[in-house]
């Protein structure tokens, strides 16, 4: 039996519109187009699949992408497992077959359920340590919910060059087959839905530092620095207005993630990465389903 849950656009519905990523041209590429004024857009079928025990290592290269420096920290091996054991439940995105690795996961993991498991274990560990203990209620409610309520871990990663409107339609294979699995007396039930959200905040980049010296020089003044936290994946901000509670949290590797050859482009150009925490309650989510579908849909042009 095929492992394929639906095909994105599905060709036979007329009305349907592909997903599109636009590609931005280069400079050069702008001028030879100058002509006829066009710009390059690639089509590009998304199919989305249950995850599989040949996603394992991809799996875990997203969850890597997701904890970023403090990947060490948490067994990914459990949890990749669990995703794939508990697939069911839960998209992974590939663009050529099924045998390809993945792009994308939306998923659902039983904290409570799961919690003799290493990896949930250290993630519960960990996220409790990251909340600010100066925030006494906010603590106290992370605490609880984490060790004593029934909650949900929605696992939401994928490439940066991904589009958001693969989101509406695993939002709503996500809830559909949620709701499919508690009619059938699985563990799926939750009062309360947790995210972890990939932030950043601008900060003084390294190359404005060096050529502050020059700067000074010259009688110019440092840019300005907005503290304003933005999502890496927009949706997050949607999710963001939903949550009951939430707080920003840093790497415990940070020198590790400010070392790291992948991450030094973020301090070259002014950007610190960081993550959110954000626990919705279940009363809320089909709320925030619709809204994810309304704004992140595709509005591709015929």
């Amino acid at each position: 039996m095929s492992n394929l849950k639906r095909r994105a656009p599905i060709d036979e519905q007329e009305d349907e519109k592909p997903l599109k990523r636009s590609h931005k041209q280069t400079e050069e590429e702008e001028e030879q187009d100058s002509d006829d004024g066009l710009q390059e857009v690639v089509d590009v079928d998304f199919d989305f699949y249950n995850p599989d025990e040949i996603d394992f290592h991809a799996l875990k290269k997203l969850l890597t992408q997701l904890f970023s420096s403090d990947a060490e920290l948490i067994n990914l091996s459990d949890l990749a497992d669990i995703l794939i054991e508990e697939n069911h439940v839960g998209t992974t995105v590939k663009v050529d077959d099924q045998k390809s690795d993945p792009y994308a996961i939306l998923s659902v993991i039983n904290l409570q359920q799961q919690k003799d498991k290493e990896g949930i274990q250290q993630l519960c560990s960990y996220l409790l340590n990251k909340c600010p203990k100066k925030n006494e209620p906010l603590h106290q409610a992370v605490n609880e919910i984490l060790n004593h309520k029934q909650v949900g871990w929605v696992v939401s990663e994928r490439f940066i060059n991904m589009p958001v409107e693969i989101m509406p339609p695993m939002y709503a294979m996500l809830q559909e087959e949620t709701k499919k699995a508690v009619q059938q007396n699985e563990p799926y039930s939750f009062e309360w839905y947790m995210f972890i959200s990939k932030t950043y905040r601008e900060v003084a980049s390294s190359i404005d530092d060096e050529e502050e010296g020059e700067g000074e020089k010259a009688g110019s003044s440092k840019k300005p620095v907005n503290n304003e936290t933005f999502y890496f994946q927009s949706e997050d901000e949607i999710i963001a207005n939903y949550a009951e509670y939430q707080f920003d949290y840093t790497f415990t590797n940070s020198e590790k993630e400010q070392a790291a050859d992948s991450r030094r482009a973020f301090s070259d150009f002014g950007i610190q990465p960081a993550r959110r925490l954000l626990f919705v309650h279940q009363s809320k989510f089909d709320d925030l389903v619709a809204e994810i579908s309304k704004t992140c849909s595709s509005t591709v042009p015929q």
